[in-house]
Formats: C-alpha cells, structure tokens, sequence
C-alpha cells in the first residue's frame, strides 16, 4: 500500500487467510555469509567510498548495526560475517539485574534443561482467533478472560505455565539471564529488529496457553486500542478492585486521564480544556510514525541485531512510543514496578493488552506495504528463540514463521485509523501554536552547529545541521529517504526522555518555536552491562520537511528537548539513505 494511501485508509481488515508470504521463497534458503541487498542501513560515519555522490548511504555497500559514529572501526571487523541470534544454553542461566536498583534477581525458567523441538506453524484449517478492542469488550468477553487469568494464576509457582514464570519470560530475555550463546555479551530483545518477532511469540503462546487452560481454542487476547481517542485510556476491565486483571502497581492518577504520548515521569495529567489537543497530538505523532518509515523498515522495526553483538540499542519508532505506554502505566518512583520496569512488566495483564496493539501497529505498517517482509536478511530471518508452548513442550520458533498474524492463526478485529485524517486538524494546531509565539519573533538567537564534543542535555540543546541535499525532486526522494541521526547517547540511570524538534533558520538565528515534532528518545529500567547506557536513535524526516516548507533550506535547527533523566549526546547529522527497489 502506498504512502498516499494513508490519507484515505481509515480501516484495515485482516485477510483470514494463513499464507507466510516468506514460505515458498526462504524456508530452504541456505545459510550465506554475504549481507542481503535488503540489508539496513548503518549510522556509523562512513567512508566516501560507501556514499553516493548526493551524499546517500548505499546500504548495498555497508554493514549495519554499527552503533553510532563512536568505535566503529572495531565493529566492521566484528560483523564481516553475521549470524541470526540463537537460543541461549538452558544450562548457563545466571542472576539477572533490575536496572531500577542494580538488584540481581532470579529470572531464569523452572528448567535448566528440556527436549527442544522445532516449531512447526500452526494449520491453515485451525480456527481463526480474532483479538478485539479492550474498550470495546462486553460482559461475557470480560468474564471468559478474567477466568482465563484466574486459571494461570491459580496453578503452583513452579509450572512453566503459571502466570509468574510467564511474566518472568520478559525479564528472561530482557534483563540479562542468558548470555548469548559463543559471547559474553547479554541475550537482549530490545532496542533492534527482532523487539516485534519476539513480543509477537511472546503473546501468541501466552494466548494459546489461556485458550487451552479453558479448554477454548479459539480463545483470542484483548489489545489495548490506544491509537484510537476511544482508547487512549486504561480500559476499563482492568482497574476493577479484586479482579484477576488488576495490577496494584499502577499509576493510579491515570486511571480517568487520557494518555499523552509525550508524558516524562512525574507530568501532570492533561487538564478537560487540553484533551482535544493531547489526542490531536497523538494522531500527529502516529501519522507521522508510519508516514517517515514506511521506505525504510529500520526507522520503524529498529537495527540489525546479530547474534554475538552487543545490544544494538537502537529503537525504531514504534518501539519508542511503546515505552511511554510502559511509563504511562506503572508508578512515578523507583524501583517502577510492575509497568515502568522491564523487569516486572510481564507482572500486570495490561502489559500483554498494550504488547497487543504494539503488534497490532506492526501488522498495519505490514499490510501498508504490501506484506512485504521488512528485511530479507538471512540473519534477522534465521533468528530464533525459544517458549514454552502450549502442549507443555520448549518450542524454537524463527522470525521467519511469524512474519503475520495470519501465519499465525490469528488476527485483529478492524478499527477506525483515526491518525490516517488528522493532519488537516493538527495543522492548524501548529499554526495557532506559531500565531501566538509571532509577537516574541524578534527574539532571535543565533545557533551554531552540534561541534565534536559530546553535549549534556541539562538544557534545550539547539544545532544547525547542514543537509546533504535541497529541493529534491519526487524520483530522488523515492530513491533515497532523509534521515536525522542521534549518535552516542549516554544514559546515567534508569529512566530517560528528550524530544526532537525541527525547524527552519532565520540567516542562522532560531526563534522560540522549537518547529515540528520529529521524535522521542525514551527509556524505561531494563538490564545493561554498565551503569552508562549507550544507545542511537535515527528519524526519517522526508515527509517533515515538506509539511513546515523547509525544502530549500541548506541548513536545519535541531532542538533536543529534556524532559527527563541523565543524558548525553555525541552527535547529530543528517543523511540520505538509499531505499531499494523492493522496499517500495
């Protein structure tokens, strides 16, 4: 489906069909040391050699997943030869860390050994599980989950199926309990683009064990609908006192407030006069996150992660809006638990509702290009992992087996896509916004560029950024999209948050408007090897530019904005970066 489409498109069923778009081309693919063409792009400062002549990356001649414009030369040498990420050895579990605390915790499975077996998909002739709005939930629906819920929770701690050590699952593979298998470096699946697969395995056998602990099979999870108004609020079935769905660690301030995709821990809730413009915003950001990524799989689904690398921390942008539901939900003061840390998440049944529709929006962006799976990489389709599945058996599962719910025998049932017609709206937001601030517009600043040191966000940090390319035509931007780079973020402590903002230069002056919404950086308690936290953060700005007329400009202001935690930033730039034909 086209990027025009999105103006139109107001609701997207999904086909009852269970094709694997992937089944006849790559199951019997052999196993290859070279990079796919379809390879992502790396953020890495690159030689001219691997650039165009207009300054575009060709992905077809670079490696990816480099982490940043800092030590990238010692990683080339690292990821000559990729490899998909393998399932840890059983044996070799270890404490894992809260991130919140530095506390070591135990988060390994109830087996330190099993019989693995290959996964095999389920049938197309198996029922269809058709997963529905949890706003939209009636009576009957509420009372077959909360009995589904009651029935994990009832079973002994130890059982692998019980609702303890399925929450545990999320700080098994999240907070360092395996290391990968050949490598010192921590079994993460977060921060790269295997965060979508993964969750997708994850709620899938969740869903199959509740529908088998009833005897239903047809048993299908609600999702949390917070990309429409309706839902941009804690359903309801999960904040009734006593019931098997409620979870006592919660912000309990955001039980009656819509949610604001731009809350930092600690904000106030949107006062009844700031709703509409709260839910306006919101649409904004959603329209613009499928909008800027649809060419480049990356900027959405987020970087490479091979197995043997360090953690990619490199997000892609619905991962990032993710972890603000994650903050939305659980408390304001550490340790965070049960939502706002990774640790505990898996803890509150809402987590698998939100975790619902994160997937839900991966099936969108899917069904928006055409189903065409995002990465031909043997090493992002050969990864896989391993779940206890519902016939009390350790499954490995692969990325390529789940590239859609139907694959899967499951499915969402259709939704308004209010975010597909709110630009027009939105718009005129901006320009209210741009009206009152007009008085203040002798209040100019000069504004210089990012420099070579690295910059703490203990302030709004304004930069010049040079572009690689003005006024390009249609053919060159549906060859190449235009990319903002955030490089060598540091991370001291648990929880973090900036926004970024582009706007226009005036002769090299920057007036108070910090200029359009271009993304966030947001981080909740998870494991890393180091109290520093390293991570990227990379921005499609194509369709921005067009929208706030800066085509022509040569140069950008780029506003970094703090909103929350210990922060620093190495660099940022702006870089074309080729798309492939088959992208499109």
């Amino acid at each position: 489906m086209s990027l025009s489409l999105l103006a139109t498109t107001t609701t997207l069923s999904s086909p009852t069909i269970s094709g694997n778009p992937l089944r006849k081309s790559t199951t019997n693919t052999p196993r290859s040391v070279r990079l796919s063409n379809r390879t992502p792009y790396t953020s890495c400062e690159l030689n001219k050699q691997t650039q165009e002549p207009n300054g575009a990356i060709d992905r077809r001649n670079v490696l990816l997943g480099l982490g940043g414009i800092y030590g990238a030369t010692a990683t080339i040498a690292n990821n000559a030869i990729g490899a998909p990420m393998e399932p840890p050895d059983l044996a070799k579990c270890h404490p894992a860390t809260d991130n919140a605390d530095k506390r070591k915790i135990n988060c390994c499975p109830p087996y330190s050994a099993a019989t693995i077996v290959d996964f095999k998909p389920p049938s197309a002739s198996e029922p269809l599980r058709v997963r529905k709005a949890a706003h939209k939930y009636n009576k009957d629906d509420v009372a077959k989950f909360e009995a589904a819920i009651a029935a994990m929770k009832a079973l002994p701690a130890h059982d692998p199926w019980s609702f303890g050590q399925q929450a545990t699952i999320h700080c098994t593979f999240c907070n360092g309990a395996f290391d990968q298998v050949g490598s010192k470096n921590l079994l993460q699946i977060h921060g790269s683009w295997i965060f979508h697969p993964w969750h997708r395995y994850y709620l899938y056998f969740w869903e199959r064990i509740l529908g088998k602990l009833i005897g239903d099979d047809t048993f299908a999870i609600p999702f949390w609908n917070w990309d429409t108004p309706e839902g941009m609020y804690i359903p309801e079935m999960y904040k009734k006192s006593g019931s098997p769905l409620e979870d006592t660690n919660r912000n309990k301030d955001h039980y009656t407030s819509v949610i604001d995709y731009k809350y930092s821990l600690g904000d106030p809730n949107p006062t009844p006069a700031q709703i509409d413009e709260v839910v306006t915003r919101n649409l904004a950001e959603l329209d613009s996150i499928f909008k800027e990524t649809l060419q480049l799989p990356a900027l959405f689904m987020g970087k490479a992660q091979r197995g043997g690398e360090a953690a990619a921390n490199a997000p892609g942008r619905n991962e990032s809006l993710h972890v603000v539901m994650h903050t939305w939900v659980g408390p304001v003061t550490t340790p965070y638990h049960d939502m706002g840390n990774f640790a505990t998440a898996g803890r509150d049944p809402l987590f698998f509702g939100h975790h619902g529709n994160v997937d839900r929006m991966w099936d969108i962006y899917s069904k928006l290009r055409g189903q065409k799976v995002e990465f031909r990489d043997p090493d992002y389709l050969e990864s896989s992992f391993i779940f206890y599945d519902e016939n009390r058996q350790v499954v490995n599962v692969k990325v390529k087996d789940c590239p859609t719910p139907e694959s899967l025998r499951y499915s969402y049932s259709p939704e308004p896509l209010a975010w597909t017609t709110i630009r027009r709206k939105y718009k005129r937001l901006q320009d209210e916004a741009q009206k009152r601030s007009a008085g203040d517009s002798l209040r100019l600043k000069p504004v210089s560029e990012f420099g070579s040191q690295p910059r703490k966000l203990t302030e709004p940090v304004q930069v010049l950024v040079q572009r690689p390319k003005t006024s390009r035509t249609k053919d060159e931007k549906a060859d190449s999209v235009e990319v903002l780079f955030i490089d060598g973020i540091q991370v001291t402590g648990a929880t973090a948050r900036f926004d970024i903002y582009v706007t226009k230069p005036i002769e090299g002056h920057v007036g108070p408007h910090n200029g359009e919404f271009a993304g966030s950086y947001v981080k909740v308690a998870h494991a890393n090897h180091t109290h520093k936290y390293d991570a990227s953060l990379e921005l499609g700005i194509s369709t921005l530019l067009e929208e706030i007329d800066a085509e022509s400009s040569q140069k950008l202001v780029v506003t970094l904005l703090p909103l929350n935690g210990d922060v620093t930033v190495g660099g940022v730039q702006i870089r074309l970066v080729d798309v492939d034909d088959d992208d499109l």
